[in-house]
């Protein structure tokens, strides 16, 4: 030990890198265990689930493991009970830390409702991403004899025609009339022609 401390003392710039070496494993070793502690690295709950349970019954639930939840979203299914969640995020059995905010999407009340934009005289394509960018997902398309081919003529619902921001449930159907063209007009009127001239032969 004598030598080494000799060896050390005689040979100043190995003595310091040493020092600097020790210095530097030190502060990392504390560094690490700060970080562990200030993010709770190990301090982790099993995330329960809370899916088909009422908002209070998981408010229970996330005080007992010290979580938060939000609500972000509803959907609506007349067969499941009103204001029941339906999904959360992240999913159940999840590992996850105190105070994490869990994000919940529950079964609505009454189904959403959303204004029919303004579709008639636009394209099919234009109509049918307005529709659905407002949450219309059941759209079928109805073709009717026009010169104006891939053109909403009209919107119908139950078989009637709907008024722009008329409001009626997202999850209803909705029928665009759309022309299909110019061709297509003029063989029901070629059509129309034969079937004159037909019944007058028979006559």
């Amino acid at each position: 030990m004598d030598k080494i401390f000799a060896f050390l003392r005689n040979h100043r710039i190995i003595s310091n890198l040493l020092i600097m070496f020790v210095i530097l494993v030190i502060l990392f070793i504390s560094l690490n265990v700060w970080l562990r502690s200030y993010t709770r690295h190990d301090d982790l709950t099993l995330l329960p689930s809370v899916k088909y349970l009422t908002i209070e019954e998981a408010a229970d639930i996330f005080k007992r493991h010290n979580l938060k939840y939000e609500i972000i979203d509803s959907v609506f299914n007349d067969r499941a009970t009103p204001g029941m969640i339906v999904e959360q995020v992240p999913a159940a059995d999840t590992k996850v830390k105190e105070e994490r905010t869990i994000y919940l999407t529950i079964n609505a009340y009454s189904p959403k409702s959303a204004k029919i934009p303004t579709i008639i005289n636009t394209s099919i394509r234009q109509a049918e991403a307005q529709l659905k960018s407002v949450g219309f997902k059941n759209i079928e398309i109805m073709l009717k004899p026009s010169p104006y081919k891939d053109l909403v003529l009209d919107v119908k619902h139950d078989g009637k025609s709907i008024a722009e921001n008329e409001k009626i449930p997202t999850s209803s159907r909705i029928t665009l009339i759309v022309g299909e063209g110019e061709q297509a007009a003029e063989n029901d009127s070629v059509n129309e022609i034969d079937n004159e001239e037909f019944l007058l032969g028979i006559e």
